[in-house]
C-alpha cells in the first residue's frame, strides 16, 4: 500500500512539473564572422546562441568570444543556392564529391571551434537534393553534431535526412527580421512565442542588424513570464 502511495505521489509531482514547465524559445543570431563580436550581441543573454560563417575574417575570433561568454556556437555552413545568387567562399555545391564535401566540412569546423551544431547558410538549391544531404549528414554524424534546418526553401529535405542518419535535429520555425522594422520584428517575436506555446519549443533565427539586436534587448526581459529562453542544444531532438 505504501509503495502505491509513493508511486502516485511521484506521478503527481511529475504531472505538476510538466504543467508548470514554460514553453521554450531558442534564438540563433546568424551570419556572424564578417566583423568582431558585436557588443549588442554580447549584451544579449548567454542563452542566445550564435551561428558563425566559416572562412570569414573573424570566424574563429567570434566563436572564441562567444565561448568566453558561455554562449553556444553553431557552424553556419554555406551551401549552394540557385544560379545567379552570390555564393559564399567554401560553399558546398552540387559539383562536389562526397570526399570534397567531407573535407570542406572538416575545414569549416576547424575555423569555428567547439560548435554544437550546424545550420545551413543559404543552400536553397543544395538542401533540396538528397544525395549531397546524405553526404553532409554522414559527416556531421561522424563529428557528433546536431543540425538545424534553416529552411531557406520549402522543398528542403535536410531535416528529414538528418533524422535518417540519427542526428539530433530541429528546424527553424520563425525568421525574425527578413523585414527590418521594429514593428515587424515585434510581430515576429509574438509569433515565436505562440509557436513555442504550441510546440513546446520554437527555434528562431535572427541576424545582427542594429534594429534586431535593439528590439531583442528590450523585448526579452518582458517574455520571462511566458517562455524560457534556452540555448540551441536544448532544441535538438533525436
Amino acid at each position: 500500500m505504501q509503495r502505491i502511495v509513493t508511486v502516485t505521489a511521484l506521478l503527481l509531482l511529475s504531472w505538476s512539473a510538466l504543467a508548470q514547465a514554460k514553453p521554450k524559445l531558442a534564438i540563433i543570431i546568424d551570419d556572424l564572422g564578417y566583423d568582431m563580436m558585436p557588443r549588442e550581441v554580447a549584451a544579449l543573454p548567454p542563452q542566445v546562441s550564435v551561428s558563425v560563417i566559416p572562412f570569414t575574417e573573424f570566424d574563429t575570433a567570434v566563436a572564441l568570444s562567444a565561448l568566453s561568454q558561455h554562449r553556444e556556437v553553431l557552424l553556419h555552413l554555406p551551401m549552394q543556392s540557385p544560379d545567379g545568387t552570390p555564393q559564399e567562399p567554401g560553399a558546398l555545391t552540387l559539383a562536389m564529391t562526397q570526399d570534397d564535401i567531407s573535407h570542406a566540412i572538416r575545414e569549416a569546423l576547424y575555423r569555428v571551434p567547439q560548435a554544437v551544431a550546424v545550420n545551413n547558410h543559404m543552400g536553397s538549391l543544395l538542401t533540396e537534393k538528397e544525395q549531397p544531404m546524405h553526404w553532409v549528414m554522414a559527416e556531421l554524424k561522424a563529428h557528433q553534431l546536431g543540425f538545424i534546418d534553416s529552411r531557406t526553401t520549402p522543398k528542403t529535405v535536410a531535416q528529414r535526412i538528418a533524422k535518417a542518419h540519427g542526428l539530433a535535429t530541429n528546424r527553424r520555425h520563425v525568421f525574425l527580421d527578413h523585414i527590418q522594422t521594429r514593428a515587424f520584428i515585434d510581430q515576429q517575436i509574438s509569433l515565436a512565442v505562440r509557436q513555442a506555446k504550441r510546440r513546446g519549443i520554437a527555434v528562431v533565427i535572427a541576424h545582427p542588424f542594429p534594429v534586431t539586436l535593439q528590439t531583442l534587448q528590450e523585448a526579452l526581459p518582458h517574455l520571462q513570464d511566458e517562455v524560457e529562453l534556452v540555448p540551441v542544444s536544448l532544441a535538438l531532438k533525436h
